[in-house]
């Protein structure tokens, strides 16, 4: 799994019982590994709406797949498994066109393990008319329909699934940026990629009027369903942050901007909520949300599953469903994603 906050690639080895909806998966164990710069960075400026040559795409797309391929080559070592589910980079997304880009070249992973491989699981939704994000709702509710109410990911987007006995009444959105805006302000702010373990933010305040005008900068533009870099775009943060640093202290901003993402967060919130996602590793975002949410939240790694594991374990759920013939999304298609065979 690779998502908005382009830093790497999580894989994750999930064993999964049983047929279509009555299928329990349980969480084995996972792997990370850092993007290399030059890779990073074309991918991000692929997904930045600058023009390139086709050639640039098509190269990514093979180099991603490559990538994809040596990590679960090392991570796999000689541990048989039945398919291979992967999202792709997402360098185009438009839910209310319906449209939307996952670069990816399968075929490194198929030549080189000789597993099947499924991916680009967004489109049939797309084409039925649906924004293709969220998509892991019903994923959620197989792996913790029994555990919570909700379940949040603390990703560069911060996304929600709404449970609910019924699987045909489960419901997931996008809330709000997360990471992608609490990194791109460390990063305009101190000067680092990233507030390791919140330490930035917790030098500072929070500012009342900081907050308020993060909220409603965030809100003037996330009243869409599906969001990403597309809304929360290097221009929009770079406005951001010269409203911000003219009447406050880097610290105080950062730490009011957390405030703000907790704020949005904790209203979409219901009963008891699971949490997962790189945000885990951020002690004063946590600090925030427990502040602003009265309800249970439950961190991910309590249930032994590892905080960024959620969203690959959740393919790897689609990946199967789709293999039952399982409609994966609402607007509903049956054998979603496409499959690449050795």
């Amino acid at each position: 799994m690779t998502g908005t906050s382009l830093d790497g690639l999580d894989v994750v080895l999930t064993r999964i019982e049983g047929e279509a909806l009555n299928m329990r998966a349980k969480f084995e164990r996972m792997a990370s590994r850092s993007f290399p710069d030059d890779l990073r960075q074309k991918l991000r400026s692929l997904a930045s709406a600058e023009p390139h040559p086709a050639q640039d795409f098509v190269r990514a797309a093979r180099a991603l797949g490559q990538f994809h391929a040596d990590l679960l080559a090392d991570f796999l070592q000689d541990t048989p498994v039945d398919f291979i589910v992967t999202h792709g980079q997402t360098i185009f997304h438009d839910g209310d066109a319906h449209l939307s880009w996952q670069l990816f070249d399968p075929w490194p992973i198929v030549q080189q393990l000789h597993v099947p491989v499924c991916y680009d699981l967004r489109q049939a939704n797309l084409i039925a008319g649906g924004p293709g994000a969220p998509i892991t709702p019903l994923a959620d509710w197989v792996i913790f329909r029994a555990r919570a109410e909700c379940v949040l990911n603390l990703g560069g987007i911060a996304n929600v699934s709404v449970l609910a006995a019924d699987p045909a009444d489960v419901r997931g959105r996008d809330v709000g940026p997360c990471n992608l805006l609490i990194d791109g302000l460390c990063q305009r702010l101190f000067g680092k990629p990233f507030d390791r373990n919140g330490q930035c933010a917790a030098q500072g305040g929070v500012r009342t009027e900081a907050v308020n005008m993060v909220l409603a900068r965030i809100e003037k533009v996330a009243a869409g369903q599906s969001l990403g870099r597309e809304q929360f775009n290097d221009a929009w943060l770079d406005e951001l942050v010269t409203a911000l640093r003219n009447r406050f202290s880097p610290a105080d901003a950062l730490r009011s901007a957390i405030e703000a993402v907790a704020t949005v967060i904790a209203g979409s919130l219901v009963g008891r909520s699971i949490v997962a996602g790189g945000g885990l590793h951020n002690p004063t975002l946590l600090a925030a949300l427990h502040g602003q949410y009265a309800g249970q939240l439950v961190e991910i790694d309590e249930l032994a599953i590892a905080p960024e594991g959620r969203e690959a374990m959740g393919f790897a759920v689609l990946g199967a469903l789709s293999q039952d013939s399982v409609p994966i999304t609402s607007p509903q298609s049956a054998r979603a994603g496409v499959w690449a065979y050795p």
